[in-house]
């Protein structure tokens, strides 16, 4: 038995392999950040190339910056950014940049969606009963009935398509092109409960059943490295690759299965539904389900803002060794609870739990001359913020119970002042583990189980995941929150009724 696990994250944002040894402590690891291209507006691709590329590059510089002995890592498992994908041919050929869950254009084809479904005496309740999923933009199903209906040649080519688990799968030396059924309801045409293609669907969506990937579940194992991989990234031939789940599967996983920044997440071990079609219905890399609200811009909206206005943040990170979030957040800091009165709207890719309004876009309110960097900044932590409690909000209505306890990853959670923010908005005890990568953590997990290290999921859980920091939400802080967040739900009312579809509208004009 070796000492390490690998999981390899094809995200958002960037690709990255975190090296764990047993006890789920960081031995090594390296990020780049993936190019992204926005074609029109509501567009959003990545080159597929791109991604395979920089998880080799990811892995050889893991392996070599702390002198990692290849020969002891025990496995190798894969998570990636959900409800992304890309056509290939029969030759493995890429035929178009990746759709990217961002990527707005499935929302085009809505209507005739419904028309489809009306045809079939289905409405899109009986849509969410059947695949877990309610019609929206993030869903790559959407985008996949938009392929299908605007580029019918490519369409026509396409032998399969796949997703970035599949992706890097294959290319680190997977027999063939391997999804995770966990997250297969996200195309809109699976049997919910059984994560299995519905025949009935795709006809009614005039989709290819044998288009869609091959769904297997977490820790199955699916190959090993070969020796070109190995030669272009040190990891030794043979060591075995291990199915992964999604980011936020793998998330939950990481910090031992509660909710995510981006994302809330509820987990039941038998089917479940919510009576109103708001939440989405997904499988558990563990087994069982989750139920999940889901945000469309979390991360790449304070992303978005370091790039729009932090750029002497940037330039002092650079220069001093200092995470620039580090320094974003210290500015945040500078501003009282409810920025003076900015609201923060984070839906720069649309809205989607629980409003589901793909028309809707991201805005600063509230602003006046007195306004500072501090109001903006702290204005987007807490935006983002709310946005998580109306998805919390629209679990409970879904039947969940009062959340007690969230623990958090990502870049909030390592952010205290926005950990306390978050505490007191959603008026619950938030909890960071003590992984800082926690998605890449739930995948080297699951590879540690599929290669028998562990039992299940709870053993790996037991070894590997530990609580780093606990916040405790204030009275005080609470009450004012409940008016800021009036605020920001009244802004979102105001702009739903007609701002966001005369901007949306212009925006598509003049792209």
């Amino acid at each position: 038995m070796g000492k390490y696990v690998i999981g390899i994250d094809a995200g958002t944002m960037g690709v990255r392999c975190v090296i764990f040894d047993l006890k789920g402590n960081e031995v090594s690891s390296a990020y780049f950040e993936t190019p992204t291209v926005y074609p029109k507006p509501g567009w959003v691709e990545q080159r597929a190339e791109d991604v395979i590329d920089l998880a080799y590059k990811s892995v050889a510089k893991a392996i070599s910056k702390n002198n990692v002995d290849a020969s002891e890592i025990i496995s190798i498992s894969f998570t990636n950014q959900r409800t992304t994908w890309a056509p290939i041919d029969k030759d493995g050929n890429f035929l178009h940049n990746m759709f990217i869950w961002q990527d707005q254009r499935g929302a085009e084809i809505f209507p005739w969606a419904r028309e489809q479904l009306a045809k079939a005496g289905m409405t899109e309740m009986d849509l969410y009963n059947r695949c877990g999923h309610p019609l929206g933009s993030v869903q790559c199903g959407s985008k996949a009935f938009w392929f299908m209906l605007k580029e019918p040649e490519l369409y026509a080519k396409t032998w399969k398509m796949v997703t970035p688990h599949a992706m890097l799968a294959k290319a680190f030396g997977a027999d063939n092109w391997y999804d995770e059924d966990s997250d297969a309801n996200w195309w809109l045409v699976t049997k919910c409960d059984t994560f299995e293609v519905d025949p009935e669907l795709c006809a009614i969506f005039g989709m290819d059943p044998d288009k869609y990937p091959i769904f297997m579940p977490a820790g199955t194992p699916i190959g090993a490295v070969t020796q070109e991989v190995a030669d272009k990234t040190g990891l030794k031939v043979g060591t075995p690759l291990f199915v992964g789940a999604g980011d936020q599967q793998c998330g939950a996983a990481g910090v031992g299965n509660s909710g995510t920044a981006g994302l809330c997440i509820g987990y039941s071990d038998t089917p479940v539904r919510d009576p109103y079609g708001k939440c989405h219905v997904l499988g558990h890399p563990a087994g069982g389900y989750t139920m999940e609200g889901h945000a469309s811009a979390a991360a790449s909206s304070f992303r978005w803002l370091r790039n729009a206005i932090s750029q002497y943040e940037m330039t002092t990170a650079d220069i001093s060794n200092i995470d620039v979030y580090d320094i974003m957040s210290a500015t945040a800091a500078k501003a009282p609870i409810g920025s003076k009165g900015t609201v923060f709207l984070p839906w720069l890719a649309g809205a989607a739990c629980p409003h589901y309004n793909d028309h809707a876009r991201g805005s600063f309110i509230g602003m006046t001359l007195g306004t500072t960097k501090a109001e903006l900044l702290r204005a987007a932590m807490e935006g983002i913020c709310f946005e998580m409690r109306e998805m919390l909000d629209a679990l409970k209505a879904a039947g969940f119970n009062e959340f007690k306890t969230l623990r958090v990853t990502g870049g909030a959670a390592r952010s205290d002042l926005w950990n306390q923010i978050q505490a007191n908005i959603y008026k619950c005890t938030v909890e960071t583990a003590d992984a800082p990568e926690a998605t890449a953590l739930g995948a080297a997990m699951i590879g540690a189980v599929g290669a028998g290290v562990f039992k299940d999921l709870r053993e790996a859980s037991d070894n590997m995941v530990h609580v780093k920091d606990r916040y405790e939400p204030d009275e005080a802080s609470m009450k004012l929150y409940d008016e800021v967040y009036a605020m920001f739900r009244d802004c979102y009312e105001g702009l739903a009724k007609s701002g966001f579809d005369t901007i949306y509208d212009f925006q598509n004009k003049h792209a």
